[in-house]
C-alpha cells in the first residue's frame, strides 16, 4: 500500500506533488537513456539511481514508495489500464526485480504491482 504518500495526502502537505513530479521527471530521464534498451540495463539504470529517488522524492522512505509506485504507475490509465503499454510495465517490474535496489523498494514495486493490477505472471 502507498502508506507514505497517503498520510502526506491526508495531512495535506503539497510537498507530496512536488515529490511525485520529480519520481516522473526522473523516470522521464530513464526512459530516454540508453539503459532503458533492456531489462537488465534497466536494472542495473535502477540500482544506480535509488538514492537520487531518494533524495528527490522526499526523503528514503516515501522515495522508495514513489519510485516504485511512479515506475509502474506511469503506464496505467483508468481508463483503459495498461492497453497498449502492458509491455512496458512488464519490463519496469521484471527491472525491479532483476535490479540491486533495496529489499523496501522491490516491495513497493511488487505492492505497485498489485495495485495497478499487473498480472503477477507477466514476463517479457
Amino acid at each position: 500500500m502507498a502508506i507514505y504518500t497517503l498520510e502526506k495526502l491526508i495531512n495535506g502537505e503539497a510537498d507530496i506533488v512536488e515529490n511525485y513530479n520529480n519520481a516522473r521527471q526522473l523516470w522521464e530521464d530513464i526512459r530516454e537513456s540508453n539503459a532503458y534498451i533492456s531489462i537488465d540495463t534497466l536494472a542495473q539504470e535502477l540500482t544506480n539511481r535509488q538514492l537520487q529517488f531518494e533524495h528527490r522524492c522526499g526523503g528514503r522512505w516515501i522515495g522508495q514508495e514513489i519510485m516504485a509506485l511512479v515506475g509502474i504507475g506511469q503506464f496505467y490509465s483508468s481508463e483503459i489500464g495498461f492497453d497498449a503499454t502492458q509491455d512496458e510495465a512488464i519490463k519496469v517490474k521484471n527491472a525491479f526485480a532483476r535490479s540491486y535496489c533495496s529489499l523496501e523498494v522491490k516491495w513497493h514495486a511488487e505492492k505497485a504491482v498489485k495495485i495497478f493490477g499487473l498480472t503477477e505472471n507477466d514476463e517479457l
